[in-house]
C-alpha cells in the first residue's frame, strides 16, 4: 500500500489548505484559505494550537502531514490545523480580523524553522483515504472526524460520481456500511429542509451536532414504521410514507437533538412522541414518495429530490419500485435503451433477481454498443457480445480513467455472473446482482 508514498521536506509556501477536509462540515464548500482559517478558529480551537506551537516549538514526532500533489503545489489532506498554524506564525497567512490577537509573536529563528515541513506525499487522495478513515472514523472526539464529517466525506465522494464499490475501497468499509453512512447523511439533509426557527437552524448547522441520537432511535425495532420513514439501502432513498412523516421527523429532531435535556437515543417511542401533536393538513410527503434519493441527490436522476412534494420519478408520473435497478433519466435518444431503463425503474429486483440480472446485462450491453457506434470503434462490423463490447470500449473507447476502472472491475468481478445467470447456469441471486449493479452504477450514470 505504501510503496508509492514519498517522504520529503518541502517549502511551507507550496502547501495549500484543503477545503475538502472531512473536519469541515458546512453546507457550502469554503471558498478560500481565509474562510478555512475562520472555521478552524471557531470550531477546531486553532488559537490553542497556535499557543502550543509558539511555546513548545515544532514536535518532529507529530510532524509528517500527508499531502497530495496539485500541479506544482501540494494540498495538505491530513494535518490542516498544523499547516494553518505554521502559515499564521510565519506570516504566510493572516488571521481573520476578529482572531488577529490570537496569533502569538515568535522569533525569527522559530519562523525560519517553520518555513519548510517534513511531509508524506501520497500518490493520490483516494490512496490516502483508507489510511485516514481507519484512523478517524468515529463519533466526535478530537482524534476522529465528527459524526457528520465522516458521513459527509463519503457523501461528497458519492455525489462526485464514485460508485458504492469504489467508496468501499476508498474508505475501507463494507458496501453495506457505505450505504448506511450515505443514508444517515441524507436523513440529515432532509431534516435541514424542514421549517426551523433561526435559533433551531443554527443548532442543526453546528459542525459538532450530535446527529447520532435520531439515527439510533430509528434503528430500534418498529420505530421507522411508527415515524413513517423508510431508509431504502438498495436505491439509496429516504422515503416519507405517511402524511405526517416529516412532522414526526421534525419532532424527533427537536426532542433528541435540539432540546438539551431531551430523551436519549435508546428511549421508547412513547418517551419521544408522548407529547407529539399531529399537524392539521398534509405536512409531509406520504404514499411512498421519497425525499433524498440516489438519483435526485446526484443530479442525474429523475426522482423527486425536493422533499417529496412532486409525483415521483418522471416519465408519465410513474414512481420507481422499491429495489428498482436504476432510476436515472435517459439522455440518449435510443428507443431500446429508453425501454430498458423504464423497466429498470419499475422492476422489484429483490422479488425478481433473475429478471433484474438479465435486465442489467442488457442495459450494459446496449449502452456499450451505443458508445462503440458513436465513436466508430467497430470498423469491421463484428458481432459483439458483452465481453467483446467491454474489451472494445476499455481498449479503444478513449473513456475517462474512472470509467475505465469501473469497466475493468465489472469485467473482472461480475461478467461471469452476468453470463452464467443469463444462460441458466447459476441461480440468480439478489445480493450478487446488487454487487454488479453497484460496480457499474457510476458508469451508467455518467454515460446514459
Amino acid at each position: 500500500m505504501y510503496e508509492k508514498f514519498k517522504f520529503e521536506r518541502i517549502a511551507l509556501s507550496l502547501i495549500d489548505l484543503d477545503n475538502r477536509n472531512p473536519r469541515i462540515v458546512t453546507q457550502q464548500r469554503l471558498a478560500s484559505e481565509a474562510e478555512i482559517l475562520e472555521y478552524f478558529f471557531e470550531h477546531e480551537d486553532l488559537a490553542s494550537f497556535l499557543k502550543t506551537i509558539a511555546a513548545e516549538g515544532r514536535n518532529p514526532g507529530a510532524e509528517r502531514p500527508y499531502v497530495v500533489k496539485d500541479g506544482k503545489r501540494y494540498v495538505v489532506v491530513e494535518g490542516n490545523t498544523r499547516i494553518a498554524a505554521y502559515k499564521l506564525l510565519t506570516g504566510q497567512l493572516t488571521a481573520p480580523a476578529q482572531y488577529a490577537n490570537a496569533v502569538p509573536l515568535v522569533s525569527q529563528s522559530v519562523k525560519d524553522e517553520l518555513v519548510s515541513v517534513d511531509v508524506t506525499i501520497a500518490p493520490s487522495r483516494d490512496a490516502l483515504m483508507p489510511i485516514m478513515a481507519r484512523a478517524h472514523f468515529g463519533r466526535g472526539d478530537k482524534s476522529t472526524w465528527s459524526y457528520l464529517g465522516s458521513r459527509k466525506a463519503v457523501y461528497d465522494d458519492w455525489k462526485s460520481g464514485k460508485s458504492i464499490g469504489q467508496l468501499s475501497n476508498i474508505f475501507d468499509r463494507t458496501q453495506g456500511a457505505i450505504r448506511d453512512l450515505l443514508l444517515e447523511y441524507m436523513l440529515y439533509l432532509e431534516a435541514l429542509k424542514l421549517d426551523w426557527t433561526p435559533a433551531e437552524r443554527e443548532v442543526l448547522l453546528r459542525p459538532s451536532i450530535e446527529f447520532n441520537p435520531p439515527v439510533r432511535f430509528l434503528q430500534s425495532t418498529g420505530h421507522k414504521q411508527q415515524v413513517g420513514i423508510e431508509l431504502d439501502k438498495v436505491n439509496l432513498e429516504i422515503r416519507f410514507v405517511a402524511s405526517d412523516s416529516k412532522a414526526k421527523l421534525k419532532h424527533l429532531m427537536k426532542r433528541t437533538v435540539i432540546e438539551s435535556n431531551g430523551p436519549s437515543a435508546t428511549a421508547s417511542y412513547d418517551e419521544v412522541f408522548g407529547n407529539y401533536v399531529a399537524p392539521t393538513g398534509n405536512y409531509g410527503a406520504g404514499d411512498g414518495q421519497s425525499g433524498s434519493s440516489a438519483s435526485g441527490s446526484n443530479g442525474n436522476g429523475n426522482g423527486s429530490s425536493g422533499g417529496g412534494t412532486g409525483g415521483g420519478p418522471s416519465g408519465g408520473g410513474t414512481r420507481s419500485k422499491p429495489h428498482a435497478l436504476f432510476t436515472y433519466a435517459v439522455k440518449r435518444h435510443d428507443l431500446t435503451l429508453s425501454q430498458l431503463m423504464k423497466e429498470a425503474k419499475g422492476l422489484n429486483t429483490k422479488t425478481y433477481p433473475a429478471a433484474g440480472s438479465a435486465l442489467l446485462r442488457s442495459i450494459v450491453e446496449v449502452l456499450l454498443k451505443l458508445i462503440i457506434e458513436e465513436k466508430n470503434l467497430n470498423h469491421q462490423g463484428k458481432l459483439l457480445d458483452l465481453e467483446g463490447a467491454l474489451n472494445v470500449v476499455i481498449g479503444k473507447g478513449n473513456m475517462g480513467k474512472d470509467d475505465i476502472r469501473v469497466l475493468q472491475e465489472f469485467k473482472k468481478s461480475h461478467l461471469s455472473y452476468m453470463n452464467l445467470s443469463a444462460h441458466a447456469t447459476v441461480v440468480p441471486n439478489y445480493s450478487r446482482l446488487m454487487m454488479a449493479r453497484d460496480c457499474i452504477d457510476s458508469f451508467i450514470k455518467r454515460n446514459l
